[in-house]
């Protein structure tokens, strides 16, 4: 069986999965949706897809047969593309953040309940081979009882110019976006957390009010441990760096790329291990591996492994943090 693919958002991050969809043997790219149709074609041209391009996703929908939709679009504007997508039964795919309010977030997560479709959220860090390699330490009990999970990434990256985080109606900053990633990498390695707060900085677009560009965070988990988050687009030496102490041993993955994972370092007492990966791995970022679970889970009829509740958690936290 070959799945029929929709994409609706022809920016950088919909390009992104648009080639990881067509290069899944059992999936094809049928339809390419944006407003700015030069947009959608160069998606379409760049992946060698023979999709159809739309300026209006609902034209899609009607005229092809979907099996399953990515919708990349800014967060702000999914509430009714994600109940339209939803009334056609096709299966979602929903690029983080789930929402940018919690009141869109709640009200997403009614409207694909109650339409009983499969819905996975884009975190693609779960599946990041050094992160899945860090994950499999903690579960195995190598690190022992976790005591303190710590998640960073900085570097400069603060959007200008044609960027929705950045345009007046639309404006959303690092603590809401990027660091949707960090609260659920934290929850996926340390469970559930149960309080977060924490403090912000705006210096590089003042005149925003809904917007920041450096935070901290810090968390406590319902099993008892401690979090730290803390992210930048303002900073001028790159970091990316992911770990958890624990009662017997610690682990730590990290980079020192802007969106890159090299090693991991394991150390339990006298004893002590350093795993360093290449390039293609260090860089790849687990896209597509997440496109690969999430087709390979609508195709076999299952739940897809990251779903609605792991969004609408991080958009939770996200809040709580900037309360």
């Amino acid at each position: 069986m070959t799945l029929s693919v929709g994409l609706i958002g022809a920016g950088g991050i919909g390009k992104t999965h648009a080639t990881n969809i067509e290069a899944h043997p059992d999936a094809t790219l049928r339809a390419v949706c944006d407003l700015e149709r030069d947009r959608a074609e160069s998606v379409v041209e760049a992946t060698g897809s023979e999709a159809a391009v739309y300026t209006d996703y609902r034209d899609a929908l009607s005229e092809v047969a979907l099996d399953a939709v990515y919708i990349t679009i800014p967060p702000q504007s999914r509430v009714d593309v994600i109940r339209d997508v939803a009334a056609a039964g096709a299966a979602i795919f929903c690029e983080k953040p789930l929402a940018t309010t919690l009141e869109d977030g709640r009200e997403i997560v009614d409207i694909v309940s109650e339409a009983e479709i499969p819905f996975m959220m884009g975190f693609c860090l779960r599946f990041a081979t050094p992160l899945q390699d860090l994950r499999s330490l903690v579960a195995d009990g190598a690190v022992g009882d976790p005591i303190c999970l710590f998640s960073t990434r900085r570097g400069w990256g603060v959007p200008d110019g044609d960027n929705w985080r950045t345009n007046p109606e639309q404006a959303c900053g690092i603590t809401i976006e990027s660091t949707s990633h960090n609260i659920d990498l934290l929850r996926w390695l340390g469970g559930d957390i149960e309080t977060a707060g924490g403090a912000t900085t705006n210096v590089t677009h003042p005149e925003l009010e809904a917007f920041d560009d450096t935070m901290v965070a810090h968390v406590t988990f319902e099993n008892g441990a401690i979090g730290t988050i803390l992210n930048s687009w303002t900073a001028h030496v790159e970091t990316f760096r992911h770990g958890v102490i624990g009662t017997e041993g610690t682990a730590v993955v990290s980079g020192d790329g802007w969106w890159q994972l090299d090693r991991l370092e394991y150390a339990r007492g006298a004893e002590s291990t350093m795993t360093e990966y290449d390039d293609a791995v260090a860089t790849a970022m687990g896209y597509q591996g997440e496109t690969d679970a999430f087709l390979e889970s609508v195709a076999a009829g299952t739940v897809p492994p990251v779903g609605l509740e792991d969004g609408l958690r991080a958009l939770e936290v996200s809040h709580d943090i900037l309360e």
